[in-house]
This record gives C-alpha cells, sequence and structure tokens, in this order.
C-alpha cells in the first residue's frame, strides 16, 4: 500500500544537461512508495528564448517523466536560491532538498520516515573527499562560526528533508534565500542528522570558494563582525594616542629624537590594515543593507511547465478515512 503523504523533491539545476534516466527513475520510486508526488526542477538563467536545443530538451523532459514542475528563472541564481524558489513553490507535506547528480534515490524513503519520527528538518551528511589543507583550515573557520551560532552538522550536504511547518518557518522569516541552509536550521525545530554515501564523481571544495562562503556566513548571519570592528578600531585609536604622547614626552625629554624611525613606520602601517580591514566590512554590511532595501522583486520567472503525463487519472482528492492509523509527529496539514 503506498504511503498517504504528499513528497515535493526539489531539484536545482545551474544550466546543467538534464538526466532524463536518473529522473525517470526518481519518478519510478516515488511512484511506487507515495500516493502523491511532485517533482519541481527549478532552472537559473539567463533563459535564451531562441535556444531550441534547450526547448526540445524541457519538452521531451515533460513528455516522458510524470509529474515534473518546471521553473525557468529569468536572471542567474545561486544554489540557495533556487533552492529558495523550489521552497516557496513546493505543495507537499513533506519537502526534500535534492542532488540528482551525487544523491542515491533511495535516501528519500528514509529521510520522510526520519522526519515522521518527530524530526521537522532531517541534514544530509558524507564523508568528506577534501584536501588536507581544506580540512585543517574549515576545521579553524568552523571554531570562528561557532561564536555566531553557526551549527549545521559537520560534513553536511545540500541534502534535506523539511516538514510543512519548517518549511512555512523558513519562508515567512525575511530574506530566506541569503544562507538558506542556516535559516533552516534556525526555525527552532527538532532536527537530526542522515548519513549517506554521495553517488558520482564529487569535485574536492576549493579554498578560494571556502574562504568566500566563510565571509557571507560571518557577514549575513551575524553583526558580531561588525562589532568586533568597532572594538579593534577603538584600540587601534587608544594605540595611536598612546603612541602620540609617547612620542611628546620623549621629545620633552630627549630633546632631538632620530631613533624609532622604523617603530614609526611599523606601527601606523598596522594602524592603516586595522582601517582597511575595517572598510572592507563596513562595505560587505553596506552592501546587505542596499540589497535588503532594495524594492526590486526577490527573482523573476520567465515560465513554469508541468509534465502532460497524468499520475493517476481515477484518484481524487479525497481521503478514504477521516483518521490516519499511521503516526506523523512533525504534524503536517493533513493529520493535526
Amino acid at each position: 500500500m503506498k504511503i498517504d503523504s504528499f513528497v515535493s523533491v526539489i531539484i536545482a539545476s545551474e544550466n546543467n544537461p538534464f538526466d532524463y534516466a536518473k529522473l525517470k527513475e526518481l519518478a519510478e520510486n516515488l511512484s511506487e512508495t507515495y500516493a502523491d508526488y511532485e517533482i519541481l526542477i527549478v532552472n537559473s538563467g539567463p533563459f535564451i528564448a531562441s535556444n531550441k536545443k534547450f526547448d526540445n530538451e524541457i519538452s521531451h523532459l515533460l513528455a516522458n517523466v510524470p509529474a515534473i514542475r518546471y521553473i525557468q528563472m529569468g536572471n542567474s541564481s545561486s544554489l540557495d536560491q533556487l533552492f529558495s524558489i523550489g521552497l516557496e513553490n513546493a505543495i507537499g507535506d513533506f519537502i526534500i532538498l535534492f542532488n540528482i547528480n551525487h544523491d542515491p534515490i533511495s535516501a528519500i524513503d528514509e529521510l520522510v520516515k526520519l522526519s515522521k519520527s518527530g524530526y521537522d528538518v532531517v541534514v544530509g551528511t558524507t564523508k568528506p573527499s577534501n584536501t588536507m589543507a581544506y580540512s585543517v583550515i574549515s576545521s579553524l573557520a568552523r571554531r570562528i562560526l561557532h561564536k555566531i551560532d553557526y551549527y549545521l552538522p559537520k560534513n553536511s550536504t545540500t541534502l534535506r528533508c523539511l516538514s510543512r511547518r519548517a518549511v512555512n518557518s523558513v519562508t515567512s522569516t525575511g530574506k530566506f534565500y541569503h544562507q538558506l541552509f542556516m535559516r533552516i536550521q534556525k526555525t527552532g525545530y527538532p532536527f537530526t542528522t542522515y548519513s549517506y554515501e554521495r553517488t558520482g564523481e564529487v569535485k574536492n571544495k576549493d579554498i578560494f570558494i571556502g574562504f568566500n562562503e566563510f565571509i557571507k556566513l560571518l557577514v549575513f548571519n551575524s553583526f558580531r563582525p561588525l562589532r568586533c570592528m568597532s572594538v579593534l578600531g577603538f584600540i587601534g585609536s587608544v594605540c595611536s594616542f598612546a603612541f602620540a604622547i609617547y612620542s611628546l614626552v620623549s621629545h620633552m625629554v630627549r630633546g632631538h629624537v632620530v631613533e624609532g624611525w622604523t617603530t614609526t613606520i611599523l606601527f601606523m602601517s598596522f594602524l592603516f590594515m586595522v582601517q582597511f580591514i575595517m572598510l572592507a566590512f563596513f562595505g560587505e554590511y553596506i552592501a546587505r543593507l542596499l540589497r535588503e532595501r532594495n524594492n526590486t522583486a526577490d527573482y523573476a520567472v520567465v515560465f513554469e511547465k508541468n509534465s502532460s503525463i497524468m499520475l493517476d487519472a481515477d484518484r481524487v482528492n479525497v481521503l478514504e478515512q477521516s483518521f490516519n492509523d499511521k503516526k506523523n509527529l512533525v504534524q503536517t496539514g493533513r493529520d493535526r
């Protein structure tokens, strides 16, 4: 007997070719397990209307794989934003953030079972395949990020399972497309981890990309770095004042002073370094404020298309009984 839960699987695509075999396998697996499901593909822009090959690929996909909802973005979007758009448009009781290239299809059923047992958020984790240098730097960065309440599980991936109330909480709290996975973790609902092995060839993370993500996590999720820069600037100003007093006293006591030129240059260089670090952080926060005060839409959808294959033409939107024998501790809309 199929499980009476509506499952939405969100796939974020950054203009990559569609893996028809994997998508068809995914649809068949969901059809065998769940009474209702959908596969929501959100593709990044920019969309070029004259690209007939791409249009034919979409038509072939929708004609051969059932339960597909395809959303084409008009502008280039980050992975966080693509998943966020999927969360806004998904209608399932349980929503899976899925990487079609690296996440196993068998994990979906396990994620839903864990969520039903009382966890509104299930986070996928896997064994790292990073270089030694990246692992050392990542460990140091995590210690710093813990100071701003960054508590994502170690070695977490983009694989997630969210209950309906967790999705509602994420989409109703501010600019949720900024560091989506951090906002998911801060919903306050119970969460657990799910360990699995990734499929396909996984590239090692680049140190420079990791550093960029580290800065974004600091800036977009806490005001503590700004306060640290303010404290650093205050300490620098105190040191500068003390050095000025020292120079004045030395001149009055010793008269002609030649020594200390190197020290002065080094100290001035240090102060300039502090000032430029502060300016860099101020620039990041000003950019954040400008983006949040922008009145334009968060994203633009070019079009949305659906599969031409029906799941079950005879199925009606009526439950056979008014209660469900199977417990669902996260209380989705059907069994409150």
